[in-house]
């Protein structure tokens, strides 16, 4: 029960300082903290606001909504936005209290069935329940005879030295006479506007906790603004007479929105941007007009009216031409948001595929690839024939006068991958050397159905050595059949391809072969959800029970090292999304990891970066699970993940357009004590740091894999060996 209690606490605590954050698209704790302190710059409206988030949030929990959702602020943040306008509007008193409380229960309930509804559509509910809310509360308030009027706001200078006496006075007055450019008046009365706090120094503090929350953020808060206000000069409307203190937010959120939060940022979401605010603009003194008749505020219906809209219109395309990506894996920050996709385009692009592998065993060669030189042409283009090759690159023994010769032949044809058999054709004469049966052209034929619209097919298969019939449920590697010269095949080879129907001869679809290895002269090189050329040797990659051993983490594996000299533990986690982590609590560090039974990686890490788990993460940034002696494998680190704060201030504003500090990896296998029965493996990788293509740090790692697991670790900076 104490347990319990202290979990609902922690959910409380975190999901109310989050709501404040909320507002402005993130989730950063310090950045919550802070705004909360602004909010209470009237004092009455902060304490409403807060009142508000508590009453929702523990509503939501007793009522057993989604406490993931609690702790992140998402229920909460338009209660907040509607306790602030309630305490600003109305006097303190408990009829004022009464309907704080009522408007945050209205405000939940709007907030989960606003959510319900527009997420069938794959949009955000932004802020509509607020505006709903605040605009019934004010419309029955008219009734509400016993509701009193606030006067705050009115008197000042008052309500300064009833606060902070004298001393608070002269500074608000010293800071009052500074002559302050209209364009910065303006954009910091429109930040505290947000939070109904008409002051400018409530807009500075928002600000500046805006910039160290997101530079990209605040970059896009001024050019939201900025392209707005440009638009008012240009139309020679007055921006003060319409109230910039409070509709002039709408630019800023829409700026973030769209530009950063929503979308991913570049170069495409800025320019959308400068199109959009003008639109906004335009609904925003459009809607004056007409709600002045129902003396209700704007409040923030053009920020929802224009990113609703677009959100909307982006989903509605046909083809994605310009680089404008929604973000699928909310960060609650425009930076992690970009370098997290820059990290998914270059390492994890492929998640979407279901795996597919090469249909054989062994090593051979691409004899016809896309685009054939024969036969792979048109709608049948993306397909690949493979043969076997000796040293001098012939295919057949003797002089090749049958099929008997020919080193692929009757050799094992496998399933590319887990599947149903859904066509098989096993009665077709195989040719003789320098024949073709054109009215066979597949010949003998196995189809496979992996998922909707994935099928596989190998074709020109022995005749009477399917092993498989329709119906029969395989799996990656089981045999399906040997290598013939049925069909329109002239010598014996095997042909694969790829399709979105079930039937033999499908027009073939443009798919990667998830992994393989290509071989060149004596080196090898991975290949991940690539596709094999003309000439190229290949085989599917053949796994090390060590190295698949070592990098096997389970849920509730406890890992032990000692790390110069001290001991550390770690333990394997679950997340929310089921996402997979090394936690080490010590130094409160997540390693986030994947392993697709062929590759091992780590994905992402947050915490300590003098951590153990920190250089564990930088040396096994990505492994192969197959030893190939000087295997070399390449890849990008994001550079939030390596770079420290300080260097990520100025790549962060620049980041949209072009990157200043890269991080790049790389690793290599050195060593094996046993080809068939290994029992120590030598790995060495390396982390280069990169300013303006300027090489300003190389950290190398030494790594051993033994038979109790991950061993040691070992460079100029540090030691880690396993316990």
């Amino acid at each position: 029960m104490g347990e319990n209690k202290k979990k609902i606490k922690e959910i409380l605590k975190e999901g109310s300082i989050k709501s404040y954050a909320q507002v402005f698209f993130s989730d950063s704790t310090a950045f919550g903290i802070l705004l909360l302190l602004v909010s209470f710059f009237d004092f009455y409206a902060g304490l409403y606001g807060l009142i508000a988030v508590l009453i929702t949030n523990i509503i939501a929990l007793m009522m057993g909504y989604n406490e993931f959702k609690i702790k992140k602020g998402t229920y909460a943040y338009n209660s907040l936005l509607v306790g602030l306008g309630i305490g600003l509007s109305f006097a303190f008193g408990w009829q004022s209290l009464i309907i704080v409380f009522i408007a945050a229960i209205l405000s939940l309930i709007f907030t989960i069935v606003i959510e319900a509804f527009l997420a069938k559509y794959g949009l955000p509910f932004l802020s509509i329940p607020f505006l709903l809310v605040m605009w019934i509360v004010l419309l029955s308030s008219r009734e509400l005879s016993a509701l009193g009027l606030s006067e705050r706001g009115i008197y000042n200078i008052n309500e300064i030295y009833g606060i902070g006496g004298k001393f608070l006075v002269d500074i608000y007055q010293w800071f009052e006479s500074i002559d302050k450019p209209l364009f910065l008046k303006t954009f910091f009365l429109s930040l505290g506007a947000i939070f109904f706090q008409y002051n400018i120094l409530a807009g500075i503090l928002i600000a500046l906790g805006l910039l160290y929350h997101s530079r990209i953020s605040f970059t896009l808060a001024l050019l939201g603004f900025a392209t707005a206000f440009l638009f008012y000069q240009l139309l020679g409307v007055d921006i003060t007479h319409y109230g910039y203190s409070y509709i002039g937010f709408n630019y800023i959120l829409t700026a973030i929105a769209i530009g950063g939060y929503f979308l991913i940022p570049n170069k495409y979401s800025f320019l959308w941007v400068i199109i959009l605010l003008p639109i906004v603009v335009l609904i925003s003194l459009s809607a004056a007009e007409v709600l002045k008749y129902y003396q209700l505020p704007v409040y923030s219906l053009p920020f929802n009216v224009v990113v609703l809209s677009f959100l909307y219109f982006l989903k509605l395309r046909a083809k994605h031409t310009l680089p404008l990506n929604e973000v699928i894996i909310q960060l609650n920050s425009p930076e992690r948001n970009l370098y997290y996709y820059q990290q998914a385009q270059m390492r994890f692009k492929w998640l979407s595929y279901f795996p597919m592998y090469l249909p054989f065993m062994g090593r051979w060669r691409v004899s016809q690839a896309e685009d054939g030189e024969y036969t792979h042409q048109g709608e049948w283009k993306y397909a690949w024939d493979f043969v076997i090759v000796d040293q001098t690159g012939k295919q057949f023994s003797s002089y090749g006068d049958y099929v008997t010769d020919y080193y692929c032949f009757n050799k094992h044809v496998v399933a590319p991958s887990d599947g149903t058999v859904v066509e098989v054709v096993n009665n077709i004469e195989d040719n003789i050397i320098g024949d073709a049966n054109l009215l066979q052209n597949w010949g003998n034929s196995v189809v496979i159905k992996h998922t909707e619209y994935l099928y596989s097919q190998v074709s020109h298969l022995k005749k009477g050595s399917i092993v498989v019939k329709k119906g029969d449920i395989v799996k990656k590697g089981d045999l399906l059949a040997f290598c013939g010269n049925s069909g329109r095949s002239p010598f014996p080879h095997l042909h694969f391809q790829l399709q979105a129907t079930p039937y033999i001869g499908s027009k073939t679809i443009n798919y990667p072969i998830s992994h393989y290895i290509r071989y060149i002269d004596d080196k090898y090189e991975l290949h991940s959800y690539d596709k094999p050329q003309l000439n190229d040797e290949v085989s599917n990659m053949e796994l090390t029970t060590l190295l698949t051993t070592a990098f096997k983490f389970i849920p509730g594996q406890k890992l032990r090292y000692q790390f110069n000299g001290k001991k550390v533990e770690w333990e394997v986690k679950t997340n929310y999304y089921n996402n997979t982590y090394i936690y080490c609590p010590e130094t409160n560090s997540f390693a986030y990891l994947y392993n697709d039974g062929q590759v091992f990686y780590f994905m992402s890490f947050a915490g300590d970066k003098t951590s153990a788990l920190y250089y564990f993460y930088l040396a096994l940034y990505q492994i192969p699970l197959g030893f190939y002696p000087e295997l070399k494998l390449m890849d990008i680190f994001p550079p939030n993940a390596v770079f420290s704060k300080t260097e990520m201030i100025i790549h962060d504003v620049f980041a949209p357009f072009f990157s200043i500090y890269e991080a790049k990896y790389q690793m290599m296998f050195v060593d094996i004590d046993d080809d068939l029965d290994p029992e120590l493996i030598k790995i060495q990788s390396k982390v280069s740091l990169f300013r303006l293509n300027q090489n300003i740090k190389t950290t190398r790692f030494n790594i051993t894999i033994s038979s109790k697991g991950i061993s040691s670790i070992q460079s100029s900076e540090i030691k880690l060996e396993l316990i």
